[in-house]
């Protein structure tokens, strides 16, 4: 696996796994772009940086989905099997499909003194690779328990078992990975430089300079009514005061 080297700003990137892992763990959704028949596409769909599950994993999918076991790290992205990249790696025999995907987290709004010195707090993750089509059923219902986890941790386990029908209108690629980098950019913004004689004086009122902190934030769980009885469990009510507080400490850390 190459690097996908900064070309400005190179002292704000990295290149190991571990870092892109990481930015992929605290967004939602990425944006997957390819080529299709010369037009460029993009859409926005849950992607996640895992270990890489072996084909001898059918012949588990009844019963409890196993852990994933230690293996080359991949991008797994879930979605129907109508959605178009689907359809081009079912075909990829013909032709490899190449795509790369982003991941990206504001953390801060940056206001300098100058509008040239505007700018974020961020964390941005960029992935290459080359998509494969899961067949496995077993390995499908891992990711799709890793889908479910991903948005709310351990709710796989709270919730009923999964239809097994429902396995077969799912589809799962597997992104090989090629090359990737994250780039992030923290702290106060920077002073621009300014000729007074040529560019004018400054403004009378000083501007305020500084960061305003940006975290997402999950609300109070909202009742529609679907299963008369169910409650917000301990787990759904913990993870959401465990991620604010976590999204929002980020986002100050890193402000100064």
């Amino acid at each position: 696996m190459e690097p996908a080297s900064l070309r400005r700003h190179t002292q704000r990137g990295t290149y190991d796994i571990e870092s892109a892992k990481a930015v992929f763990d605290d967004c939602f959704t990425a944006h997957v772009s390819y080529v299709d028949k010369g037009l460029p596409q993009c859409l926005p769909m849950i992607a996640l940086v895992m270990k890489e599950e072996a084909e001898e994993a059918d012949g588990l999918e009844h019963g409890p989905a196993p852990l994933l076991e230690e293996g080359n790290t991949v991008v797994y992205l879930h979605g129907h099997p109508g959605t178009r990249i689907v359809e081009l790696a079912r075909e990829a025999s013909l032709e490899p499909v190449k795509v790369c995907i982003v991941a990206t987290k504001v953390d801060g709004l940056v206001l300098s003194s100058a509008p040239n010195g505007h700018t974020f707090n961020y964390r941005s993750a960029v992935i290459h690779g080359t998509c494969t089509l899961v067949k496995s059923k077993a390995i499908k219902r891992i990711v799709m328990r890793a889908v479910t986890n991903h948005i709310v941790p351990n709710r796989w386990e709270e919730v009923n078992p999964v239809a097994s029908y429902q396995i077969s209108l799912v589809s799962v690629i597997k992104v090989s990975i090629d090359s990737l980098s994250v780039k992030t950019r923290t702290g106060p913004p920077g002073i621009q430089p300014r000729d007074r004689e040529v560019d004018g004086p400054d403004n009378e009122n000083p501007p305020w300079v500084g960061v305003v902190p940006v975290w997402e934030l999950l609300g109070d769980p909202a009742e529609p009514g679907l299963i008369p009885g169910g409650r917000v469990s301990e787990n759904l009510r913990g993870h959401i005061e465990r991620r604010n507080n976590k999204q929002q400490a980020h986002s100050r850390l890193v402000a100064g």
